[in-house]
């Protein structure tokens, strides 16, 4: 039930996107193609993982592939294309390129890309992704960024909250698979289902988030 609703809910997600990318002629927000990407990705992917499951076959390669390394850099990507510091995203860069080095150095030597989920090269990832959300947090309230924009009303601060807390959740939950699995397995049902359900309310915020400012009485302007 919940792996459904969790697939509904990107379905929806990518949708709502597609469609408001398709009607947006003014003031386009150039991130909007990158969420785009990333809710096509990830249903891709979550529509197979749910087929490969089903048949029992390992879909590590899958998730390593598409979750792990593919959405953590189109989400690093949304970042750079947000920020205004030059020097900070070449920071972010650099740092991005050693973390695909870290990546390549798991899969050879430590945990193999098409058998086991990648938890040492997920790790290094979502502590980068964490840390530009509370950066980004951080610069929005003490109004260094989009300080015209109420806050409630910019779609980049639902997509980071959202992101933030789910990367949060999904972090300790496969760490904690990572290092106490016993543990986890018995609770896997419903650690599982927290998971899914951060994870969606996560891509219904990326979806639904850039129609917000047609519902408040001041507008967004994403370029600035």
């Amino acid at each position: 039930m919940i792996s459904n609703l969790y697939l509904i809910s990107i379905g929806f997600s990518l949708v709502a996107a597609f469609v408001f990318y398709g009607i947006q002629t003014k003031n386009q927000d150039k991130t909007q193609i990158i969420i785009l990407g990333i809710l096509g990705l990830v249903f891709s992917m979550e529509f197979l993982g749910a087929y490969t499951a089903s048949k029992g076959i390992n879909n590590s390669l899958l998730y390593n592939i598409g979750w792990v390394y593919l959405e953590s850099m189109l989400l690093l990507f949304y970042f750079w294309k947000i920020e205004r510091n030059s020097n900070f995203k070449k920071i972010i860069e650099n740092i991005t390129y050693g973390i695909l080095i870290w990546g390549l150095i798991n899969t050879i030597f430590f945990q193999s890309i098409s058998s086991v989920f990648q938890f040492y090269s997920l790790l290094p990832f979502s502590a980068l992704i964490i840390f530009l959300c509370l950066r980004f947090l951080v610069k929005v309230w003490n109004f260094e960024i989009f300080s015209d924009s109420l806050l409630i009303s910019l779609p980049h601060f639902w997509i980071v909250v959202g992101m933030l807390f789910f990367y949060l959740e999904a972090t300790i939950f496969f760490g904690m698979f990572q290092f106490f699995p016993e543990q986890v397995i018995e609770s896997i049902k419903m650690l599982g289902s927290l998971n899914r359900f951060l994870a969606g309310i996560m891509y219904l915020f990326f979806g639904l988030s850039y129609f917000i400012p047609y519902f408040t009485s001041k507008k967004i302007n994403f370029n600035t």
